[in-house]
């Protein structure tokens, strides 16, 4: 059997950024070419910003020796994204039920608009809250139509929360707590009991290297002993673009940093992305 396997492009899309990486792939794996443009905009129309996320990443992808068929995977930032949790329910829905279900929640909290949403429904257990994920169906056709413009083999595209949560897996297996991711411009606060994801909540920030975003997840914590829905008083912190700022301490809490550790999966059930292409 060959060992030779298709190249391979890893795009992170971002509203204020877009990376393209092209690398072979094999036993010796290696990188042959890196883009990373930025995006000067102020735009706040969600659409306009994925609008021109994408019109980047084709002119990237223009410019960039490409051979067809390479294997391409795409991660959208949750910039483009939604989130909820579906309580656990005490009878079992099969999975329309379970879609009609979330796809009514996003209605009554966003409205008309979210009739345009792709949604996608974490697989979990029937005694487990569910993870939801939403994102403008036309954003998913233009990167399909992206991939096939270049010849390429669209392998999966995938939120960011999904790869963070994926890649820390191993260490929140067990966790009873909290896994805070830090963005540029937003706070994500996971609540964890045994690894398993019970609830979400989204805090915007206005910079990420201000110290201000401490105060919001303090807020946020504070939050959660009013809700009476702590699951327990460890706080992990991923944030990889601030590894130099002290965290501050916060009475009645252990906060610590997580980092990516390996690229190992654990075992069990993990996120799964919008779309996986055979």
């Amino acid at each position: 059997m060959s060992l030779l396997l298709p190249n391979q492009l890893i795009v992170t899309l971002s509203k204020d950024s877009v990376t393209v990486t092209h690398q072979s792939r094999g036993l010796r794996s290696r990188i042959l070419q890196q883009q990373h443009v930025a995006i000067n905009s102020n735009l706040d129309a969600e659409k306009s910003a994925w609008l021109q996320a994408t019109r980047t990443l084709d002119s990237v992808l223009a410019l960039m020796p490409i051979k067809p068929k390479t294997s391409l995977q795409i991660i959208v930032a949750n910039d483009f994204l939604r989130y909820l949790m579906l309580p656990c329910s005490p009878i079992s829905m099969r999975p329309t039920e379970q879609h009609a279900y979330a796809a009514a929640t996003y209605r009554e909290i966003y409205g008309a608009v979210a009739d345009a949403w792709h949604i996608k429904l974490h697989d979990a257990a029937p005694n487990q809250a569910t993870l939801v994920a939403a994102i403008d169906e036309k954003l998913l056709e233009t990167l399909k139509q992206i991939s096939l413009t270049y010849q390429l083999k669209l392998v999966s595209i995938q939120p960011d929360l999904m790869r963070v949560f994926n890649s820390l897996s191993k260490q929140l297996a067990k966790l009873n707590g909290y896994l805070l991711i830090v963005e540029s411009e937003r706070l994500l606060l996971l609540s964890l009991h045994k690894g398993q994801c019970q609830s979400l909540r989204t805090a915007s920030i206005n910079n990420a290297f201000d110290d201000d975003w401490q105060l919001e997840l303090k807020h946020l914590l504070a939050r959660e002993l009013l809700l009476d829905e702590t699951t327990g008083n460890e706080v992990l912190v991923y944030a990889p673009t601030q590894k130099n700022i002290k965290l501050n301490a916060i009475e009645g809490w252990h906060i610590r940093r997580i980092g990516q550790a390996n690229k190992k999966l654990a075992a069990g059930k993990l996120l799964a992305p919008f779309e996986a292409v055979a």
